[in-house]
């Protein structure tokens, strides 16, 4: 491996610009993948995990679904280094490679998604241990938003984000050199790198469903976040999409990502658990039953309403373009149709929603809506000015840290 990076060093070193642009192209999407590839990983391990601490328990640290999640974590964040290093060096050797490059720190030279990448890969690795010295000093729990298992799964959800940066400048890269095929190749990446970004997300939204999800207004009246975390998660990497890749179908494709890795966790978790279990001499908890041969987390925390949303976005959208809508009113309807992904509903309890607008309440539920039409408003602009943003390209960024 080192002789080929080597190679495509000399590459960037020794060629026309035209040629140093390919090579350039060539490695963000070869690497973005890589990115990707460890992203996914870390998916699995996270869904193996949640089925294991909830059917199992916890009996050490490095049980293999961390072992897992962490070789993730640790493939995407090496990754990232080696292509901010290698960046680097061939702008030193070709500068006209600037123009396509973040600078940080008027020291680096590379991609946005490498650095997105990179931290976000650093942070969860970080909170490995920070969780367990958390877990040494207040003991076992399950429960998603204990402070470092967000830490952890913030970082392992940004980075299929940077690696999203990554594969659609390889695309509009390669698009710019006339080579649509790998630029199919590169927008295809992207929106897998989106699905990953949303599953990941999407075990936060666990919580939200329980008690601790429930905010108390005094006087009797709560209030749930659901609406605004699954509002703003739907629409912001939905609309991302529509604004990062030039496909017709673009969120329909990310929703289809999100929901192959539900059927994945279907595939992957319930075998690798029994095999782990007979691998530890360990047994069940008790009265798990059927659910020993199902994933847990698909069955309760794969929201369902979003199949819904993804198609009616891809269809505004073009509507929107045909009769050049103002940007207001396509916000104004892209929030309204995402609160449509403010109602919770999994597969074993579709109707999930009902029995939590009985624990808030009509005042609480008519809260919670308005506060997840907060949450549809803020996803759709964010996600607008990300997927444009990767659209635009590094020419438009910079992040000098001593400028």
């Amino acid at each position: 491996m080192a002789k080929a990076l080597g190679r495509i060093e000399t590459i960037g070193s020794t060629l026309s610009p035209a040629y140093s642009l390919r090579a350039l192209w060539i490695l963000r999407l070869v690497l973005g993948n890589l990115i990707l590839l460890g992203s996914i990983i870390t998916t699995l391990g996270v869904s193996w995990d949640i089925q294991w601490h909830s059917f199992v328990g916890r009996d050490r640290t490095l049980i293999p679904p961390h072992e897992m999640m962490l070789g993730g974590i640790l493939l995407s964040g090496c990754v990232a280094l080696v292509v901010v290093c290698l960046e680097t060096a061939w702008t030193r050797r070709n500068p006209l490679l600037a123009n396509d490059s973040t600078s940080f720190a008027n020291f680096f030279h590379s991609g946005l998604g490498a650095y997105i990448a990179g931290f976000a890969a650093l942070d969860a690795a970080i909170a490995f241990p920070l969780d367990a010295y958390w877990h040494a000093l207040y003991g076992i729990d399950v429960s998603i938003w204990a402070p470092f298992h967000v830490m952890i799964l913030g970082g392992a959800a940004l980075v299929p984000l940077g690696a999203t940066y990554m594969l659609v400048s390889a695309a509009r890269l390669a698009t710019r050199s006339g080579d649509h095929k790998t630029a199919h190749l590169g927008y295809l990446s992207a929106i897998i790198a989106l699905g990953t970004t949303m599953a990941v997300f999407t075990y936060l939204l666990a919580d939200s469903v329980d008690r601790q999800g429930t905010i108390g207004l005094g006087g009797g009246t709560f209030v749930n976040v659901f609406p605004f975390l699954a509002g703003l998660l739907v629409a912001g990497l939905f609309v991302a999409a529509k604004y990062a890749i030039p496909w017709r179908w673009a969120a329909t494709s990310v929703l289809l990502v999100y929901l192959a890795f539900g059927v994945l966790f279907m595939i992957f978790v319930p075998p690798a658990t029994n095999y782990l279990l007979v691998l530890e001499h360990l047994s069940y908890r008790r009265h798990i039953g059927v659910f020993a041969y199902l994933s847990i987390v698909t069955l309760q925390a794969w929201w369902l309403t979003p199949i819904i949303v993804a198609p009616l976005i891809d269809l505004f959208f073009r509507r929107a373009q045909h009769k050049a809508w103002p940007i207001t009113k396509l916000t104004t309807i892209f929030a309204l149709i995402s609160l449509i992904a403010c109602l919770p509903a999994a597969p074993l309890d579709p109707i999930v929603f009902l029995g939590l607008a009985v624990n808030v309440g009509v005042i609480g539920g008519v809260l919670s809506l308005l506060l997840g039409l907060v949450g549809t408003l803020a996803g759709t602009w964010f996600g607008r000015h990300l997927g444009e943003s990767m659209q635009q390209g590094e020419s438009m960024q910079r992040i000098e840290g001593a400028a």
